[in-house]
Order: structure tokens, then C-alpha cells, then sequence
């Protein structure tokens, strides 16, 4: 009798496999990782030539350095591309009613949920393999012992997992791949105090909470790693696997009982209920207040003209006034509350408070800018409405033109926040003249910031211009996306990681040494100007430490300031003319001379063919 060896044949991983090699995306994100990782590490090794003077002897126990920037880069890394891969595994089977007959096949829920979380990890892993020689050089140069370099790359395959189960899990649950991704960060945020003191009571167990040496987890910005792992000893690794391993195991877990529980969930939309919370708040407060009194009503008739323009800023989420406004209480009362708390604290404390909350107002303003400017074409072509929108009298031209009115008076409201921090950061850098208590404030104080505003008219201006021109850039990137992709989750997916790519990303890795960064490039206009021009974030960078610090001159940051902006607003309106001039083809349109063209063919053909008719 033979004995057969049972085959795992492993249907999904390969159908997900074979998927993700068919697409032409999958190479061209490899190559850009691989691009960024190389780059980074030869920045860093040179870093380590110059401060070695290119001596062989200096170098040796520098390897330290090149090995945590690596790891820091790949962690970076995992927390950016993992939840955006894994985030819709169930929930792309949910868009396509697909996931009731994959549960009626033989494969159980948990052997569905173990092969979509590999055909998941496995692109991830990749990304990882390609740090490997880049770790094997920081191993030769010295400074990093085995052991270290054993527990980073466990290090990096156990956040994998961790990270790759929560958004399965995470997927599992929600019914859109959108609320999935948003899910996925949130959970993780708040499941981050956890893991710190999970870590800390198991290293405390062990006697080795103070330890020091290197730690080749997410560090940025200087910030703590979770775990605080030091790899000094092989306990350290057994530590990384319980506190990054159980919790993957209870994601497993919850995701199994929530693929079968919530398999016919119906779609819900999250920002319409957030809105609806908020609305229900918002008349609360005015109830108590005002009694019920409304100033801002919706404007219900029907206009006479600009009827796509009268839809997107009366009948949409984010286009009504009323929202809007209260988008901006939203954002602008804690701003202005906490711009004003830290107005008497130390010169190095209000500004640094300044700048990351200018920070988090330009994540969010991008934000609500991409989830808006994505769906006004995709979500037409989702809801299969666009046909209606083309069989109109507009032209394409228009169509797209009123379309994008909505986004313009979303951008308005987030320029006020966004102006608000500028006037702050004005007046922080010169002193907080006029800070008085009382009714004295409300009139001092905006005289005081607007005079520092004008003295400091470099800065002021650079941080205008990034808003003139950056928004609108972004919002003509998102609109062409959004015409371009098939769906709206897909469209919100891919524009914001192309501008975190592209504006933010950059930023988070130079962060660390930022002032030292900013230093070097003053130093070099040639290289100032080609890093400008890189990334939108590297004159916003300047523009705080540099002109804040004094440390350029104000001719040259406002040559800076004239060649970046003069660059980025010649692509947005080259991108903006693009997409209105190409409008026929990229909304599927016939243009007026293709249709006269074939109007005339098919009336040639029928004229030819009577005769064959009548002789018939």
C-alpha cells in the first residue's frame, strides 16, 4: 500500500500570489523600496566617512549607526505599507459578495483567514529580504554583535505578524476597506500603552529593565520602542515573541469568529455617521446656548446655472456650509486653546508645540482633501452615475470644473487653522509681545502677531505660499487618481500613500537630525534647491528651523522660497491644464470632433448601403 504525504495545495495564497505578480505595481513598489533603502543607507555611510575622514581604522565599530537606521527605516516601513496590503483581504471579498461562496467551499474560516494573512506577509517579507545585505554590510563595519543582529531581523518578522494580523482581524470585522485601513491605525495606537507595559513588567521579571545597548526597533523621532528591547541577551528575544506574538494569536482569533459573525454585515458609511454624531452634538450645544436659534440654513432650490457646483456644496458631506463650519469649530477652537496655554511658556517649548501642531493640521488638512477630491469622479463611477453626468449638455471640460468648486471651499475653511499657527509662530519667535490677561488680550494680541508676521516677512511668506500652493496640488493629484482608479477605497488608498510617499515620508525619516539636516543644506544652494524640489516637505522644514533659528539670511530663503514654489505651481496648473484639456478621455467621453467623425462614417455607410437594400 503507498502512503500518500497529504499536499498542502494552499488555494487562496496561490490565487493571491499569482494576482500580485500579474500587477505591474507590485515591481514598481519593490524598485522604489529598494531605491529609498539604498539611499538611505549610502547617506549613512557616507555620513560615517566624513566623520572618519575616510580613515579605515575610524570606521570600525560604526556599524551601530548604518544597522539602526536600517531597521529603523524597515519598521518605518512595516507600520506604512503593511496596513494599506492587509486592511482589505476580507473586506475585498465583501465588496464583491464574494466571501459567502468562499465560505461554502471546503476550506474552513480560519485556513481562509491563515492564507489571506500570507498572501499578505509574503510582499512584506520580500521588503525585508532586500535589508539584508544592507545589515550584513552594517555587521562587517563593526559594532553590532550577532546577537543583535539575530534579535532585529526576529524584531522586524514578529511586527510583521503583529501588524498583518490586526488588519485581518481588523478587515474581518469592518465592511469597507477604507474603515478597515482607519481601523487598523486606530487599534494600533491604542493598543500601543499595552504592549509598553506588557514589556516592561516582563523585562522588570527578568531583572533587566535598565539595560542599555542598541535597539533596533521603530525609532523615530527619538521616540521609545515599544518593548524597549536592547537585545542583550537571548531572554530579550523570548520577550519580543510573547509581546508581539500572543497578540497576534488573539487577532487570529477574533478574526475567525468575526469572518463568520459579520460576513453579511451591510455597508455603512463612516463619515456620514461621524457627521451625524457630530450634528447631534452641534445642536446639543446650540440648544444650551442659543435656545435653538440656526444662523447657517442649506440652501434647498434649484439653481439656474452650475448645477454639478450647487450638488457638490449643498447635497455632499464635506461641501455644505454647515459642515464645513463646523469642520473648522472642530479644528480651530483646541487649536487656538492650546496655541494660547503654551503662549507663556519657554522660547523652545511654544515653538516646538507650534511646529507639531502644525504638523498634524497638514496630515489632516491633506487628509479630508484626498477622501474628498478622490471620490468626486470615482464615487460617480461607483455608484454608476458618471453615464448620466456625460449624457448631459456640459462639456467634460466643466463637468470636472464644478466638480472641484467643492474641494476649493474645503480648502478655504482648512487655510484658516492653518493661517492661525503662522500668525502664532510669528509672534512666538519674537517674543509673545503683548501678552496681557483679560479683555487686553483679545485686541493685543492679534496686532502683536500680525506685527510680527510683517517683521518676519520671509517666513510668513513661505508659509502662505505652502498653502496657496501646496492644497490645490494635492487636490489636482487626488481628482486625477480619482478619475483614473476604478473605485474610491482604491483611489483614498493610493493617493495617500503616494503624497506620505512623496511629502511626508522624507520628513519622518530626517527627523532626528533635522537641525543638523537643515545646517548642511543652507550650506549648498545647489543642494537646497534640489532637495526643495524632491519633496514638498523639505522647504517647510527649513522654514521652521531655519528662519525660526536665523540661521539664513532672509534674500536667501526667499530665493528658496521663489524657486520651490515657482516649481510646484507650475505643476499643479501644468496637471490642472492636463486634466481639464484631456477631460473627454479621461472621463470616457467622445470628444465633439470624434463624434462628428463618426456620425459622418455611419451616415457614409448607411447612404452607401440603400442601394443594396432597394436592389434586395
Amino acid at each position: 500500500m503507498i502512503r500518500r504525504w497529504p499536499q498542502l495545495g494552499l488555494p487562496l495564497l496561490t490565487k493571491e500570489l499569482i494576482e500580485q505578480a500579474s500587477r505591474r505595481r507590485t515591481y514598481f513598489v519593490r524598485l522604489l523600496y529598494a531605491s529609498l533603502l539604498f539611499l538611505l543607507a549610502y547617506w549613512q555611510f557616507s555620513a560615517i566617512l566624513t566623520s572618519s575622514g575616510s580613515n579605515t581604522l575610524a570606521m570600525l565599530g560604526t556599524g551601530a549607526d548604518m544597522y539602526n537606521r536600517v531597521v529603523e527605516l524597515q519598521f518605518l516601513g512595516i507600520l506604512l505599507f503593511l496596513p494599506a496590503l492587509a486592511c482589505g483581504a476580507i473586506t475585498s471579498e465583501k465588496e464583491r459578495d464574494s466571501l459567502t461562496m468562499l465560505l461554502v467551499t471546503r476550506l474552513g474560516p480560519f485556513t481562509i483567514l491563515l492564507e489571506k494573512l500570507l498572501g499578505r506577509l509574503v510582499p512584506m517579507f520580500s521588503f525585508l529580504l532586500l535589508s539584508l545585505p544592507l545589515l550584513a554590510f552594517a555587521y562587517s563595519l563593526g559594532g553590532v554583535s550577532t546577537l543583535e543582529l539575530v534579535s532585529g531581523v526576529v524584531m522586524l518578522v514578529l511586527v510583521c505578524i503583529h501588524v498583518a494580523a490586526l488588519a485581518v482581524m481588523c478587515s474581518s470585522w469592518c465592511s469597507s476597506t477604507a474603515s478597515a485601513f482607519v481601523g487598523t491605525y486606530t487599534l494600533g495606537l491604542l493598543s500601543y500603552p499595552f504592549l509598553v507595559i506588557g514589556a516592561r513588567a516582563l523585562l522588570d521579571s527578568f531583572g533587566e529593565a535598565g539595560g542599555g545597548g542598541i535597539n533596533p526597533a521603530l525609532a523615530f523621532a527619538n521616540a521609545a520602542t515599544p518593548m524597549q528591547l536592547t537585545t542583550e541577551s537571548p531572554a530579550r528575544i523570548w520577550i519580543q515573541v510573547v509581546v508581539l506574538g500572543v497578540p497576534a494569536l488573539i487577532y487570529m482569533g477574533l478574526g475567525r469568529v468575526f469572518l463568520v459573525s459579520r460576513a453579511q454585515v451591510a455597508r455603512q458609511n463612516l463619515v456620514l455617521r461621524f457627521f451625524r454624531q457630530l450634528d447631534r452634538f452641534f445642536y446639543w450645544l446650540n440648544d444650551i446656548t442659543t435656545g435653538g436659534v440656526i444662523l447657517i440654513r442649506d440652501d434647498v432650490e434649484l439653481p439656474d446655472d452650475s448645477p454639478i457646483t450647487w450638488r457638490e456644496t449643498q447635497k455632499k458631506t464635506l461641501g455644505t456650509t454647515r459642515y464645513l463650519v463646523r469642520v473648522l469649530v472642530s479644528i480651530e477652537t483646541p487649536l487656538f486653546m492650546i496655541l494660547a496655554i503654551v503662549a507663556g511658556m519657554a522660547y523652545q517649548t511654544r515653538l516646538g508645540v507650534a511646529a507639531e501642531a502644525l504638523y498634524i493640521v497638514w496630515a489632516l488638512a491633506v487628509l479630508l482633501i484626498t477622501v474628498h477630491a478622490t471620490s468626486l469622479v470615482s464615487s460617480e463611477r461607483s455608484h454608476q452615475t458618471l453615464d448620466l453626468l456625460l449624457a448631459s449638455s456640459m462639456t467634460s471640460r466643466e463637468i470636472i470644473r464644478q466638480k472641484h468648486r467643492g474641494v476649493r471651499r474645503l480648502m478655504r475653511v482648512l487655510a484658516v487653522p492653518l493661517l492661525t499657527i503662522f500668525l502664532f509662530e510669528s509672534w512666538f519667535a519674537m517674543g509673545t509681545s503683548g501678552l496681557k490677561d483679560g479683555l487686553w488680550a483679545v485686541i493685543t494680541v492679534p496686532v502683536a502677531a500680525i506685527r510680527a508676521a510683517i517683521q518676519q516677512y520671509d517666513y510668513f511668506l513661505c508659509a502662505v505660499l505652502s498653502v496657496v500652493v501646496y492644497l490645490p496640488l494635492c487636490s489636482w493629484i487626488a481628482l486625477w487618481i480619482g478619475i483614473k482608479s476604478r473605485s474610491q477605497v482604491r483611489a483614498m488608498l493610493l493617493t495617500l500613500l503616494l503624497l506620505f510617499g512623496w511629502a511626508f515620508l522624507p520628513a519622518l525619516i530626517a527627523f532626528p537630525q533635522t537641525e543638523q539636516l537643515v545646517v548642511q543644506l543652507l550650506r549648498s544652494p545647489l543642494a537646497t534647491v534640489i532637495a526643495c524640489l524632491c519633496s514638498p516637505s523639505v522647504i517647510v522644514l527649513i522654514n521652521e528651523y531655519a528662519a525660526a533659528a536665523n540661521l539664513a539670511e532672509s534674500n536667501q530663503l526667499l530665493w528658496y522660497t521663489g524657486v520651490n514654489f515657482a516649481a510646484y505651481g507650475l505643476a499643479w496648473w501644468g496637471l490642472r491644464h492636463w486634466c481639464l484639456v484631456k477631460a473627454d478621455r479621461l472621463l470616457g467621453r467622445l470628444a465633439p470632433e470624434t463624434q462628428s467623425e463618426t456620425q459622418s462614417e455611419t451616415q457614409s455607410e448607411t447612404s452607401a448601403g440603400l442601394p443594396l437594400e432597394t436592389v434586395s
